[in-house]
């Protein structure tokens, strides 16, 4: 078993842009995390120098939230650094299990981790990058890690990349902008951020490209929405004040706490508890299937123990049942960096990503089959139907054998903009050309062949009298719901930007009724001048949602819209039942639709009676996010590319939120995609602290719906936000032009 400094390695816990982390021992047995630098760094005179400073004022930081920093020699090769090892899950891992702290959780919190940049400061460090990846959750509570970033107050800049350190969110305005030097107050502003996102469960500097939440950093207020009370919403804004002297300092953010503080510790208390026991299991698995070291011979003396070691031990480890393992609380205890490097222009520099441990611990999926086809992410879609899986790409419309990805049929998807699966046999499309109307067919499932298709124009039978027909064609884009017997077409004129409602002629949108089956025309109805934003179909009838403003989340257009109609037709013989006014926003809501509905629009879910269309509840949500339309159990599913959570169907309550991973779709902002009692996301490499955010997709998580937790994952290339589709214990992922297919491991499916 290899040595350095008289500590015999255990285990690879991470590499970074550093160098290496490994799990180590002490001759009394101790575990340690222990830190080797890369050569390439070693062999700067100044970076050695600084370690040396950086070490042995680490060495003095003494507090009981602070990881101790034992020993170090900068003068080996390598140079290593050896500090307490703390195991348990990450501050981010907690709350994403716990759920969003309360007032006095999050004072509790918040006065430990002042505690924690008290003993720092003390020792003339700054942290500089504190974040919710970098506070470990022990049994003894949470400790602050990574002093490795730490400099010297008072001693400027020295970070060999030249560059600012410091994490999107959590990174102070004068740390990006270079126009003071980083001291104390970074770390209150930092505090700042990691209490508002422990609080609601968003970052309060929005999600998106690490460039975009710099920007945010530093021309924005912060979104302190969510956060509980007055006045933990005035102190929070004072922490993520733009100017350092606007901040309370650490001794008054302390104080300010410690006087709000719950007496009964949050992190003593379930699920946390049981991760912390997860993380230990974990720990004592890894020592137990370390190489057993030789015992000496008999002239030989057993190896010393370096001094520093000697008041602590671990208790004897025996080998248990593995237990799944989130390797973030051991790379994190290593001190492994998973800071994100910016230069000067604010790109993010990846170089640093952590890697997992050697052994993969946690299950991995089973990759069935892969298919390169076209790119589906530029108007196409990803369908799962029964015992078929279509692909409509930018040239084709392809069905697959879901399980063996064997081609059925392909025909040509040029025009196509929808795809509308019935029953086993007919697969119906909406085709849209530069000539005419739009264009509605049926496909024969089994072969692709055509069935039948008709034109967007009004047969002189089914004309009103009253209508205003014209030979034009009655707009450029069309829509297609289907009802048990009827399927619907409505066409209409896009008034979707400023410059389309600008340069467009005022057209009415037009609804044509079909027989399902045979392509009959049954009926025709005109509209008014506006664009269709939705149709759906419940109860025998077609709800069309119409507006002619701009189609836009801003706060301003949301309110606007909400004044946009939802007509409803009777799909019988498609007359105008009802207008509901302001009902656009909520297309499923109408007479004939029974149940309950979600519904999200901005940064906000509703749950609605959608019989009555009366509001039951409504929540804050962070950014534009996806509701499912229906609850799972108890729960509704809400996502976003930057995070995935769980509502309580009756009460909207969070039951869950996870920063780590996001939504997969079938296409644009679909639903969260849940099936077979599963939900399906996208997120780094479980482990490894990463949030979803920070990217990129390294691959499918597979989670339990009911409690948000990980039952299996698999990387896949990441060309771009994912789509997916699933059914029959298979999910099948598309990036870029590759469609790949997993199931569950084999001890799991």
């Amino acid at each position: 078993m290899r040595e350095i400094g008289g500590y015999r390695l255990v285990a690879l816990l991470g590499e970074d842009g550093m160098g290496q982390a490994h799990l180590a021992r002490a001759g009394s047995g101790r575990l340690v995390a222990l830190r080797t630098v890369h050569a390439r760094l070693a062999a700067d005179p100044r970076f050695r120098e600084r370690l040396r400073r950086e070490a042995a004022a680490a060495r003095s930081v003494d507090g009981p939230y602070t990881a101790k920093v034992l020993t170090a020699d900068p003068d080996a090769e390598p140079p290593w650094l050896a500090a307490e090892y703390c195991a348990g899950p990450s501050l981010s891992e907690a709350v994403s299990a716990l759920g969003p702290l309360d007032e006095g959780q999050l004072a509790a919190l918040g006065a430990l981790l002042a505690q924690a940049l008290t003993a720092l400061h003390t020792a003339r460090l700054v942290h500089r990058d504190l974040k919710p990846a970098n506070v470990i959750v022990t049994r003894d509570g949470p400790k602050v890690i990574d002093f490795g970033i730490a400099k010297g107050i008072g001693e400027g800049e020295s970070t060999t990349g030249g560059g600012k350190v410091g994490s999107p969110g959590f990174i102070a305005p004068e740390q990006l902008a270079g126009d003071a030097e980083s001291g104390p107050p970074a770390d209150v502003f930092a505090l700042g951020g990691l209490l508002a996102l422990c609080a609601t469960g968003r970052n309060p500097f929005g999600a998106g490209s690490a460039p975009k939440v710099l920007h945010r950093t530093l021309h924005d207020e912060p979104d302190l929405d969510g956060v509980p009370g007055t006045d933990w919403r005035e102190f929070l804004g004072r922490c993520l004040a733009r100017d350092p002297a606007d901040r309370p300092t650490v001794a008054e953010a302390l104080a300010w706490c410690a006087a709000r503080g719950t007496p009964e510790p949050w992190w003593e208390r379930e699920p946390v508890t049981g991760l912390i026991h997860q993380h230990e299991e974990a720990t004592a698995e890894l020592v137990a299937a370390a190489p057993e070291e030789p015992a000496p011979a008999p002239d030989e003396p057993a190896p010393e123990e370096p001094a520093p070691e000697e008041p602590a031990a671990t208790p004897p480890t025996t080998r248990r049942r593995f237990l799944l393992w989130s390797a973030s609380g051991a790379v994190a205890a290593a001190g492994i960096s998973t800071a994100v490097a910016l230069d000067e222009g604010g790109d993010t520099d990846t170089s640093g990503t952590v890697a997992h441990a050697r052994t993969a611990s946690w299950p991995r999926g089973r990759t069935v089959w892969t298919r390169e086809l076209g790119d589906v992410r530029h108007g196409g879609s990803l369908l799962r139907h029964g015992d078929a899986l279509y692909v409509h790409d930018t040239a084709r419309l392809t069905r697959l054998d879901p399980a063996t990805g064997a081609v059925r049929w392909q025909r040509d998807a040029h025009g196509v903009t929808q795809v509308v699966p019935h029953g086993k046999d007919l697969v119906h499309i909406v085709r849209t050309d530069h000539l005419g109307a739009p264009t509605l067919a049926a496909l024969d499932a089994t072969t692709g062949d055509l069935r039948w298709e008709t034109r967007g124009a009004a047969p002189d039978a089914l004309r009103p009298a009253d209508a205003s027909l014209s030979p034009e064609p009655a707009g450029g884009h069309g829509l297609l719901a289907l009802g048990d017997r009827v399927a619907c077409l409505v066409t209409y004129e896009s008034y979707g930007t400023e410059g389309a409602r600008g340069t467009a002629r005022p057209r009415p949108w037009r609804a044509y009724g079909y027989d399902v089956l045979t392509g009959t025309p049954l009926w025709y109805h005109e509209g008014t001048a506006a664009a269709v934003t939705a149709l759906r179909h419940a109860g025998g009838r077609f709800a069309v949602a119409t507006s002619t403003r701009a189609q836009s989340d801003t706060p301003e257009l949301l309110k606007a819209r909400a004044q946009d109609p939802l007509h409803v037709l009777r799909a019988t013989d498609g007359r105008e039942e009802t207008a509901i006014e302001g009902g656009a926003l909520r297309p499923d809501a109408h007479p004939g639709a029974v149940g309950t509905g979600y519904f999200a629009a901005g940064e906000a879910v509703s749950a609605v009676d959608l019989t009555t269309r009366t509001t039951l509840w409504s929540r804050g949500v962070t950014g534009s996010v996806s509701v499912t339309p229906t609850a799972c159990g108890d729960l509704v599913h809400a996502g976003s590319r930057t995070e995935l959570s769980a509502l309580d169907a009756t009460t909207g309550r969070t039951r869950w939120l996870r920063t780590d991973v996001a939504r997969i779709t079938a296409a644009g902002s679909t639903p969260p995609l849940l099936a077979d009692g599963r939900l399906y996301a996208t997120g780094p490499e479980p482990g490894t602290g990463r949030l979803a955010l920070d990217g990129p997709n390294w691959g499918l998580h597979t989670l339990d719906p009911t409690t948000g937790k990980l039952l299996w994952a698999a990387p896949f290339e990441d060309h771009g936000d994912p789509y997916g589709a699933a059914g029959d214990g298979l999910v099948h992922i598309y990036t870029g032009t590759t469609l790949t297919t997993f199931s569950a491991p084999e001890a799991t499916a």
